[in-house]
């Protein structure tokens, strides 16, 4: 059973929402039949390198002009599946957007030459691992 964990640098006030986003999404798919099992389970401190913590806050201040995420800490969500139809790499970039939104882009082929210039900004720096 593959196993999404998403290290996630978010507020204290915004990680269980969070958690209810993952977990609603799961059950979404389980409701489609798209997923037979699904489980969403959140480590509010988990044991991560001090690196990566480092790497995770210096990301959102590069995005943010500086400044830090106030009340902030890493937090691991993991989501267990089981029976899913479709990739487990298609699943992991739909549950990211929970983490990063997705931008419009323009339909002229010209202006997305330059990709930079649509970026969008992470609502919450994270990291991802797919265990199997």
């Amino acid at each position: 059973m593959p196993v999404i964990q998403f290290d996630v640098l978010v507020p204290h006030s915004d990680a269980e929402p969070l958690r209810e986003k993952f977990a609603g999404a799961v059950e979404s798919l389980i409701e489609n039949e798209k997923l037979e099992k699904g489980e969403v389970t959140h480590d509010h401190s988990p044991r991560v390198d001090k690196e990566v913590e480092a790497q995770l806050r210096q990301t959102y201040r590069d995005e943010h002009e500086g400044r830090d995420l106030p009340d902030s800490t890493v937090h691991r969500y993991a989501i267990d599946i089981e029976g899913l139809k479709g990739s487990v790499n298609q699943l992991t970039m739909a549950l990211s957007r929970f983490l990063t939104p997705q931008n419009d882009l323009p339909a002229d082929p010209v202006l997305l030459e330059r990709e930079t210039a649509w970026e969008v900004p992470a609502t919450y720096p994270w990291t991802v691992d797919i265990l199997r």
